[in-house]
């Protein structure tokens, strides 16, 4: 069986991420850390919690300094939610702890007031849309879908060197809600929790790791 590694960050829906990659037929290994950059499966970094927490367990035991050199060596990388917000330089839900870096952008709160934090702010299905679709490839089928977010931080005006980028409007803004770059895929939204079309998405992202 064809198989993925989950990357526990500590306040992780890991129970429904694995079950949606087993109803696809996917084994799942859940892992505490990396200790090497010689990973045997694509590695998925699920997400529910803060942007700081997760940095901090990333780096206390040299796991950030191993995902680097994984994603380096081109290693197949999924980001979900929390996941996927990480991968980017810094978020304003805690601007003294950076990200990973692996990509240019800063993580706004999409509230439009970085005063006063709120609970999640765009909570329930959301219609994902695109800027253009040449280049969109499998994931043009998804243009019109309604997938389950729970945030309230996102990437504005980003700077992604990718066409395989969809979006959703919230508060008069387009916020990245999924991407395809190189190694990296990142997901803004819960596949695990949109039903069918989420099972369907995490399908076409592992026939693009090549699964």
């Amino acid at each position: 069986m064809k198989k993925i590694c989950i990357l526990n960050l500590g306040y992780s829906n890991i129970k429904s991420v694995r079950g949606a990659f087993e109803e696809i037929d996917i084994e799942t290994a859940v892992i505490e850390k990396i200790d090497s950059a010689e990973i045997n499966a694509p590695l998925v970094l699920p997400g529910v919690g803060a942007f700081g927490s997760a940095m901090n367990r990333l780096t206390f035991d040299n796991t950030s300094y191993y995902l680097h050199e994984a994603f380096k060596k081109g290693h197949p990388i999924l980001g979900i939610c929390l996941g996927m917000q990480v991968m980017f330089e810094g978020s304003e839900e805690d601007s003294k702890i950076d990200g990973l870096s692996f990509l240019p952008g800063h993580i706004r709160n999409l509230n439009q007031s970085i005063e006063k934090f709120s609970p999640p702010s765009n909570i329930g299905y959301s219609r994902l849309n695109a800027c253009k679709t040449e280049g969109l490839g499998q994931y043009e089928k998804f243009i019109g879908e309604h997938f389950y977010f729970m945030h309230s931080f996102g990437l504005v005006d980003d700077e992604l060197a990718t066409d395989q980028k969809l979006y959703i409007n919230f508060n008069d803004q387009e916020v990245l809600a999924m991407f395809h770059h190189q190694n990296l895929v990142g997901i803004q939204f819960h596949p695990e929790r949109s039903g069918k079309p989420g099972v369907e998405l995490l399908s076409s992202i592992v026939k693009e790791f090549n699964l």
